[in-house]
């Protein structure tokens, strides 16, 4: 089959598998004498796979190491396994960062009605940076043009 082929099977673009190919991820079986590559289900085995794994968050980079590893001592279950383990474990770190942020900004969100609640305003506005002398600069003075329209 050609990539278009390919491509539409998997719902990916071709270049989505031109710039895999160019990792050494996926290989076509020959190219035609018209130059278009072939590829067979061995490649579409591994598209499947890597696009599974990518789908799991598993970056370019660490499809390359399981795949050396599998190139070099066989398909190892317990590798993967392991693999698995470390992105979960990564993802449970991520889940508590944002766990924490969302903990923060809640704390800071009940702080900031409590203030508004008890008669204080509440300005935005990043603060004018002071000058040399430690005097506030005033602010720049905006130009407006009156818009007439011709009649």
């Amino acid at each position: 089959m050609q990539i278009g082929e390919l491509a539409r099977r998997f719902a990916v673009a071709p270049s989505k598998i031109r710039f895999l190919e160019g990792e050494g991820l996926v290989r076509p079986v020959r190219r035609t004498s018209g130059g278009y590559r072939e590829y067979d289900e061995t490649s579409a085995e591994a598209l499947s796979m890597i696009l599974q794994a990518q789908s799991l968050g598993f970056t370019i980079e660490e499809i390359k190491g399981a795949l050396a590893e599998t190139k070099h001592h066989g398909l190892r279950r317990d590798y993967l396994i392991r693999q698995i383990e470390l992105k979960l474990e990564q993802l449970d770190h991520h889940v508590a960062q944002v766990h924490e942020l969302r903990a923060r900004l809640i704390c800071a969100g009940n702080e900031l009605k409590a203030r508004m609640k008890n008669g204080a305003k509440c300005d935005t506005r990043p603060s004018a940076p002071l000058s040399s002398t430690n005097k506030p600069r005033s602010a720049p003075r905006v130009h407006r043009r009156r818009l007439t329209t011709a009649g």
